[in-house]
């Protein structure tokens, strides 16, 4: 099988997250995705997120789609999220399947300072989504990563990349709407629980 790999806190998810997920399955032929929220994330803050929350968000959003799954591995785990142990243990699990990890381009920038980096392109094809704002080429680091892997990411155009979880948070925090910005079932999960309203707006 060809599956993507969609990780990140997804506080919350959001239509951007469903767009990379649709596309790349589309555009690539995947026969699936597979979303891993996070535990802690090594490279951002998660200002007092609950992994829980951030699962049931997950689980309301996906439960109609049934090429969509949910992976609680680094959950479970706990610990900090790295995404080379994460794929080591889907490619133990499932040894025959190709997996491809989907990132956006403000990640790939990034990528080279990852833990491990040469394990993951030794796990998966890297699948970047263009966001308005980053550039490709100014990721020097990261393409001469590439390069010395012998890896040749896969990158898409992003049409609607420019909505942020920080931006929901923030206009949760400050009751302003956020429905056109996430599906319907994880508006009402987020007023029903008031998320967000406590919590820092950064």
């Amino acid at each position: 099988m060809r599956i993507g790999i969609l990780g990140g806190t997804f506080n919350p998810i959001h239509n951007g997250h469903l767009y990379m997920a649709f596309e790349a399955k589309e555009t690539l032929e995947l026969d699936k995705i597979i979303f891993v929220p996070n535990y802690i994330p090594p490279h951002k803050e998660a200002y007092d997120r609950d992994p829980e929350d951030a699962l049931k968000m997950l689980e309301l959003v996906i439960e109609d789609y049934e090429d969509f799954q949910i992976s609680t591995y680094e959950l479970d785990k706990q610990g900090l999220s790295y995404t080379y142990e994460t794929l080591d243990h889907f490619t133990k699990i499932s040894p025959h399947d190709e997996f491809f990890f989907i990132i956006g381009e403000d990640s790939y920038v990034n990528f080279s300072r990852w833990k491990h980096p040469e394990r993951i392109l030794s796990h998966a094809n890297l699948i970047v989504f263009q966001r308005h704002g980053f550039h490709l080429e100014k990721s020097h680091e990261t393409r001469e990563l590439l390069k010395k892997q012998h890896a040749n990411p896969i990158v898409l155009d992003s049409m609607i990349l420019e909505i942020s979880s920080s931006d929901i948070r923030r206009r949760a925090a400050e009751n302003r709407e956020i429905g056109f910005l996430v599906p319907s079932r994880v508006r009402e999960y987020i007023h029903e629980h008031k998320l967000y309203k406590e919590q820092p707006v950064e």
